[in-house]
């Protein structure tokens, strides 16, 4: 049976494989908005997770990269 770990790794890149550039999955972050009803209101949080086994500096850098790319994007260079 597959770990959760490998159950993600294995899905995130059958999407890559999809895009067709070749890529294939090293490390990986998850970073996702979370949503849930509580008394009628609808609360939310972000929440992150990363493989156990994945170094604290691998996971800090691929979140750091992840919000540069972001940044980088909004920049107008025209």
């Amino acid at each position: 049976m597959l770990s959760p770990k490998e159950r993600l790794r294995d899905a995130i890149q059958r999407v890559l494989n999809e895009e067709g550039d070749g890529w294939i999955v090293g490390q990986f972050v998850l970073a996702l908005g979370l949503e849930k009803m509580v008394d009628g209101v609808i609360e939310s949080t972000a929440w992150v997770w990363a493989p156990a086994d994945q170094p604290d500096w691998i996971t800090d850098g691929l979140i750091r990269a992840a919000s540069e790319l972001r940044e980088d994007a909004d920049i107008d260079t025209d």
